[in-house]
């Protein structure tokens, strides 16, 4: 954002929207608001770039919204997030603006700041007088560079907006199981904003090669070709067909949609999945009851075999997430698998699985002692229900993940129950009914597993959500399979356990073999108050690159090496002293005090905070140790930032072209400490006139921040009681 390169695209945009015989505008607006993390205000200047295709039809001010954000991290190119995107929208507009004219108006935004917490969608939807015709928004997005296009988020009601897609796309992938967590907690990119004032909404991703994401590896020549050919042909079908189809009407209850195999997805609405799990709990009741007449199972075994389910499966997903933790600490680029740090995640996957089902067979070798086969199997049933019946109450639209595995299960059930069949039979009816749980859950497995990547750095509770999908799995799949073995020992146990530590080490040994570059960063830090520098890398091992500044005598730190992240956020690295820059020659940031008034009740301070040319991001963290009861950046007053008066509130202004206007409100009496620090992308101006670049085998890519100068400084304003200064 804000970088001469994101220039170069800005103008490529206009002049390719402008051969297409369009008339493109840019838009730019300074944003201010309040992001997720508490106690913060980012805000920053965007550019974004509208076009628009007229259309002819009577009810052409309808109109479609086709959006793409055009920038990306520092540490990336950003080709999958989001260059496959914004191809994808021009190739739509393209299409559209060379054959006849739409019924629609179609416009394509291409959107600033997205990676600053969707400033340039902000913009659009406080300002953009034409975002009130937009009746449907479809907006790209790319986690990875490679993999299928999945609709992820939706705006409610999303029956219509799903259908549309479902037509016009000729091999769908949708599981909705996936998006619905994400849609009911406000997880998302820009159609989180559209969706403030569009009714009917998609957001398109790519969801694959995740250690590309945000990384320097996010490159043209390392994006996957055939996902870059669906995903221009998903929009521009997409597109045409909305640019045609009747917009009075855009919502219609959510619907259900999954892809069983691929080119075989079913849909329906969500009203129906209440009914469903009903009707699969009903099914269950019948099927074990007529069990229980003909004494193929006790009731009070079936209870035990269901709470001893529940134990091995919650023993199954604490197993998984354990393994996965402990793989972390062994090989620690893990948790930093989203940069580059592991380039195959299949082997650790894998291993989690099996540990799973050592946990889950470690519980059942006793519990299958004193239940027979069959209670098993019910135990399982009777504990699907349960949890498809919850789903479909807070969930509906994830609620096919347990109902369609529980009913076939229950047809294998009753099947079984019948009467005694032969080895061959019994095995064959246990595969056919654990496969619906095998082919709805393991796509839900992969994609948890990329979600709880993306997520895991920032909120280390994502790392259980596969776990719990693959724990609710073997709940039923183990029971079923061991339908077909007589007795069950410790010997499943061991060797399932052998086969998630044999996994476990080729995951060890792949990633250490591999040939895809390791992500690292380095940081020349200099304290304006002090007069002292140093050289701080990210990881703490110096590595070839880093190596050449953090010798041998470096030391261990805990560092903030990112605006993106809120204050307090630090990193493990490594330090050395580095040669001091005289502070004439520092860029320095500028706090110039425009007032500070007391009064009975509080302290008001204005001050504006000018960076120097150049600089990438600039915090400010205004403290205070009564509180901070008002904050108000670019004149806009943030309540939500001082909510509980903190002690402090930072403030982040990402690519600032001049002085930013902060005021900040104390009760009166208390001092106010303005803690500066100014990020300036690259380490031309450091000491390091020779540091040679990096080598094919490292990149950059820790926590969204490249190779930077980082100024700190504090400016204090103790209180005097003397008024106004």
């Amino acid at each position: 954002m804000g970088s001469a390169e994101q220039a170069v695209v800005k103008e490529y945009l206009v002049q390719e929207l402008t051969a297409m015989g369009l008339e493109p505008q840019v838009d730019e607006e300074t944003v201010t608001m309040a992001p997720d993390p508490p106690h913060s205000v980012w805000t920053g200047t965007v550019s974004n770039v509208i076009a628009r295709v007229e259309g002819t039809g009577p009810d052409a001010d309808q109109a479609v919204l086709l959006a793409a954000h055009y920038d990306s991290v520092p540490t990336a190119a950003g080709a999958g997030d989001n260059g496959a995107g914004v191809v994808s929208v021009l190739a739509a507009m393209r299409t559209l603006a060379s054959g006849p004219p739409p019924r629609h108006d179609v416009v394509a935004a291409f959107v600033d700041g997205e990676e600053h917490e969707m400033l340039g969608a902000l913009a659009l939807v406080e300002s953009a007088t034409w975002m009130t015709d937009v009746r449907v928004a479809v907006n790209t997005e790319g986690v990875g560079n490679a993999g299928r296009v999945t609709p992820a988020l939706t705006s409610p009601d999303n029956g219509w907006a799903l259908t549309q897609y479902l037509d016009a796309v000729p091999s769908p992938v949708v599981y909705t199981a996936f998006g619905a967590p994400l849609n009911a907690t406000g997880q998302g990119a820009d159609l989180g904003r559209y969706q403030e004032v569009v009714p009917a909404g998609l957001e398109l991703v790519i969801v694959g090669g995740l250690p590309a994401y945000h990384a320097g590896t996010d490159t043209p020549a390392g994006m996957h070709e055939g996902t870059l050919a669906e995903y221009g042909t998903t929009v521009v079908r997409l597109a045409q067909q909305l640019a045609e189809t009747d917009l009075d009407s855009v919502q219609s209850a959510n619907l259900v949609a999954f892809t069983v195999i691929n080119g075989v997805t079913v849909a329906y609405p969500s009203t129906w999945s209440l009914p469903l799990a009903i009707a699969a709990l009903v099914a269950v009741a019948g099927a074990i009851g007529v069990a229980w007449q003909r004494r193929r199972v006790r009731l009070r075994r079936v209870v035990l075999s269901w709470l001893g389910l529940g134990l091995a499966g919650l023993v199954g997903s604490l197993a998984a997430t354990g393994l996965w933790l402990a793989a972390r600490l062994i090989d620690p680029r893990l948790s930093d698998a989203l940069n580059g740090g592991v380039y195959d995640r299949t082997a650790y996957v894998l291993a989690a699985v099996a540990a799973g089902a050592t946990g889950m067979l470690l519980v059942i070798w006793p519990l299958r002692r004193r239940c027979g086969a069959l209670e098993m199997v019910a135990g399982a049933l009777v504990g699907w229900s349960l949890v498809a019946l919850l789903l479909a109450v807070v969930l509906p639209d994830a609620a096919y993940a347990a109902t369609w595995p529980l009913l076939a299960a229950t047809v294998g059930f009753v099947v079984l129950a019948a009467r005694e069949r032969s080895p061959r039979v019994t095995l064959a009816t246990v595969t056919l009914a654990a496969l619906p749980t095998v082919l709805l859950i393991s796509p839900l497995v992969t994609l948890y597993f990329m979600l709880a990547a993306r997520f895991e750095l920032m909120l280390p509770v994502a790392t259980p959500l596969p776990m719990l999908w693959v724990g609710l799995a073997l709940t039923m799949v183990l029971p079923l399979l061991l339908m077909a073995r007589p007795r069950v020992g410790w010997r499943p146990a061991a060797a399932v356990g052998a086969l998630a530590v044999a996994l476990a080490a080729v995951g060890v040994v792949a990633s250490a073999a591999s040939s895809g570059p390791r992500p690292d960063l380095l940081v020349y830090h200099a304290d304006a108050d002090a007069g002292t520098a140093r050289w701080v890398a990210i990881p703490a091992e110096p590595d070839a690159y880093t190596g050449q500044v953090i010798h041998s005598e470096w030391t261990s730190t805990q560092f903030e090496a990112s605006p993106f992240h809120e204050a307090g956020v630090t990193s493990s690295g490594s330090t050395v002293p580095a040669p001091t820059i005289p502070t004439e020659q520092l860029n320095l940031p500028q706090v110039t005090i425009i007032s500070d008034v007391t009064t009975l009740e509080a302290r008001d301070v204005s001050v504006e905070v000018t960076p120097p040319a150049g600089a990438y991001a600039l915090t400010m963290d205004a403290g205070s140790g009564a509180g901070i009861r008002g904050i108000a950046v670019n004149g806009q007053d943030v309540p939500e930032a001082v909510s509980g008066a903190p002690a402090s509130v930072r403030v982040v202004a990402f690519s600032p072209a001049g002085s930013i206007p902060v005021a900040v409100s104390v009760p009166a009496g208390a001092d106010v400490e303005l803690a500066i620090g100014c990020y300036t992308l690259g380490l031309e101006g450091s000491p390091a006139t020779d540091l040679q670049p990096r080598p094919p085998t490292l990149t950059t890519g820790v926590h969204e921040v490249t190779d930077s100068i980082l100024i700190t400084t504090v400016t204090r304003l103790p209180d005097n009681g003397t008024g106004q200064r």
